[in-house]
C-alpha cells in the first residue's frame, strides 16, 4: 500500500495566494456599488452608497449621501439624554436614558475598495509608471513579506506536493505561524484551508482562517479578527472573480458591533453591481465632517 501523500506546505500555499493578489490586473476605473446592511431591535436596514475605484492611483471616491438618504432626508428623531445624580458635587452614576437618535450612516461612510485583500499582499498600483519603479515596489513587498524569491526564479521550481512554487516564505521574521488544516469545500470548488497566528502585534496581523482555491489559488474565503478600526469583532469575507480579477464580494461580521449608542445583531456589507467605469466630469464632493467614516488600515 502507497504511503499517503505528505500535505502541502502552507507557507507555500500562502505564498501562492500573495502572488495571485500581486499579479492582479482591473480597469483603470472601476463602479460599485457598497450595501450596508444591519440589524437593530430585530429591524433590517439597508443603506446604499454609489462608489468609483481608480486603480491606476489607488484611490477610492465614494457618494457620502447614501441612497436612502438622498431620497428620504435625515430628520433627527429620539432624545440623548443622560441621567447623572450627584452628591457633595460627586457624581454617583451616568446613565444614558431614552431611545438613541436613529443613525443616518449605521455603521459610516463606506470608504471602501472592492479589491482589498485584508493583508495577505500590498496592492500594487499602476501609478509606478516604470519597470524599474515597479521592479522596486515589488523588491519592497516581498521583503515585507518574507518573499525573496523572484517570479522567474519560482516559475523554475516545482514544489514536493506537485505545486508550483511561487514563492518562498522565509523563516525569518514570519508574521505568522501557519498550519494546514484540510482540504473544503468552498462556494462549489475546493479550497486549501489554513489557519493562522500572528507572532506579533496582533491587532496588526489579523488573518485567522484562509480558504485558498486548490486549482488558481485566488483566496475564496478568509476570517479576520477585527475589521476596520475595531479590533473586537471577527468578520467572514467571500471573494469573486469578475473578468478574470479578484474582488470582495460581502464582509459578515460573526458578532454584534456596537457604534456608539447603537448596537447591531447583525451587520453585512456587499460590493454590487461591479464594472469598469467611465471617470465622470467630477468625483462627489467631500465627506461632510459630522459624518463617519468607516475605512479599512491605511496599508493595503
Amino acid at each position: 500500500m502507497p504511503a499517503a501523500a505528505p500535505p502541502p506546505d502552507p507557507y507555500a500555499l500562502f505564498a501562492r495566494a500573495q502572488s495571485v493578489w500581486r499579479s492582479q490586473r482591473y480597469p483603470q476605473y472601476v463602479g460599485y456599488t457598497i450595501a450596508v446592511t444591519v440589524d437593530e431591535r430585530g429591524v433590517e436596514k439597508v443603506n446604499h452608497y454609489r462608489a468609483t475605484y481608480d486603480a491606476i492611483h489607488d484611490r477610492i471616491y465614494v457618494d457620502g449621501v447614501s441612497e436612502e438618504e438622498r431620497e428620504t432626508p435625515h430628520v433627527p428623531t429620539g432624545m440623548n439624554m443622560t441621567l447623572e445624580p450627584k452628591r457633595n458635587w460627586m457624581s454617583l452614576f451616568k446613565r444614558h436614558v431614552g431611545n438613541p437618535e436613529e443613525a443616518v450612516d449605521y455603521l459610516g461612510v463606506p470608504m471602501l475598495a472592492p479589491n482589498y485583500s485584508f493583508g495577505i499582499a500590498p496592492y500594487v498600483p499602476e501609478e509606478a509608471t516604470t519597470a524599474q519603479e515597479r521592479d522596486a515596489l515589488i523588491a519592497a513587498i516581498r521583503n515585507q513579506y518574507n518573499d525573496p524569491m523572484s517570479a522567474s526564479k519560482a516559475q523554475q521550481l516545482g514544489a514536493s506536493d506537485g505545486l508550483e512554487e511561487i514563492g518562498r516564505v522565509t523563516s525569518r521574521d514570519r508574521d505568522y505561524e501557519i498550519a494546514f488544516e484540510g482540504v473544503e469545500h468552498v462556494d462549489g470548488g475546493d479550497a486549501y484551508h489554513l489557519s493562522l497566528q500572528p507572532k506579533r502585534s496582533p491587532n496588526r496581523f489579523r488573518l485567522r482562517d484562509l480558504w485558498i482555491d486548490v486549482g488558481s489559488g485566488a483566496t475564496r474565503k478568509l476570517v479576520t479578527a477585527g475589521n476596520f478600526g475595531d479590533g473586537t469583532v471577527p468578520w467572514e469575507i467571500t471573494f469573486g472573480s469578475i473578468g478574470g480579477a479578484q474582488y470582495i464580494v460581502r464582509e459578515d461580521a460573526l458578532a454584534p458591533v456596537g457604534v456608539g449608542r447603537h448596537l447591531y445583531e447583525r451587520a453585512a456589507i456587499t460590493f454590487e453591481n461591479l464594472a469598469p467605469a467611465q471617470p465622470s466630469r467630477y468625483m462627489w464632493p467631500e465627506i461632510s465632517p459630522d459624518k463617519d467614516v468607516l475605512a479599512e488600515p491605511q496599508s493595503r
